[in-house]
């Protein structure tokens, strides 16, 4: 896992799974890096194959406790480019409800056909 600190963003990249097996590791090494400067946080989830309960609740928590650092304004966390299951889990448990979730579809210009 990757985790970077650029301006008042943090990105979190290279996450294979987000389970009970690892998700205090996963919130004990971005909670390190939340502060009050912080205005979002960026989860690429395009290589994650697998987001349990555990995961989720991870999400959550670090979403909490950086609004909680940044009382004058809200962090936004969003979720990067999920796949398959992953995206299934987001939708049922309605996640678009509370983080920005970017599909690889919406991320992408469309691109006009031309008849020639």
């Amino acid at each position: 896992m990757e985790i970077q600190r650029q301006n008042g963003t943090l990105s979190i990249a290279g996450v294979t799974e987000l389970t009970f097996a690892n998700a205090r590791e996963f919130r004990k090494a971005v909670m390190a890096k939340l502060d009050s400067e912080l205005k979002q946080i960026v989860v690429d989830l395009s290589q994650t194959e697998f987001v349990d309960g555990g995961g989720l609740g991870a999400l959550l928590m670090i979403y909490r406790i950086a609004n909680e650092k940044n009382p004058a304004h809200a962090v936004r966390l969003r979720l990067m480019y999920p796949q398959g299951p992953v995206q299934q889990m987001l939708d049922l448990t309605q996640m678009r409800h509370l983080f920005e979730i970017v599909t690889a579809t919406e991320s992408q210009p469309e691109q006009k056909k031309v008849a020639v």
